[in-house]
């Protein structure tokens, strides 16, 4: 999935030598556009569930399942940020990741 929207890593190989580049770039422009805008949202985002609007009743499951992906992304993120990586860098990794979350949502909708 991440593929074909152009959020992998470029790698040049040869031998023992590893070396990965910028993202590729590939596959549909909009989606990495929009999964990119949505990832500096984690930003500033509480890694805690907010409450439920007055007559919302999502399934458990839904609602347990969005909370670990929000966790996940704003812990993701931080531990970038932590680390020295460069803001950028770190959006997109977790665009990266908010993609893959995205990709086993479907997978959950598509078994039930």
């Amino acid at each position: 999935m991440v593929a074909w929207v152009g959020l992998t890593p470029s790698e040049h190989s040869s031998g023992e030598s590893d070396r990965r580049g910028a993202i590729t770039k590939v596959g549909n422009k909009h989606l990495r556009k929009t999964l990119v805008e949505a990832a500096w949202h984690y930003l500033t985002c509480s890694g805690r569930p907010k409450d439920l609007a007055k007559g919302q009743a999502p399934d458990r499951g839904a609602r347990r399942h969005a909370a670990k992906g929000v966790r996940r992304l704003v812990e993701r993120r931080e531990a970038l940020l932590a680390r020295g990586v460069h803001g950028n860098k770190a959006n997109v990794a977790t665009a990266r990741e908010l993609a893959c979350w995205v990709w086993a949502v479907g997978l959950m909708a598509e078994e039930a």
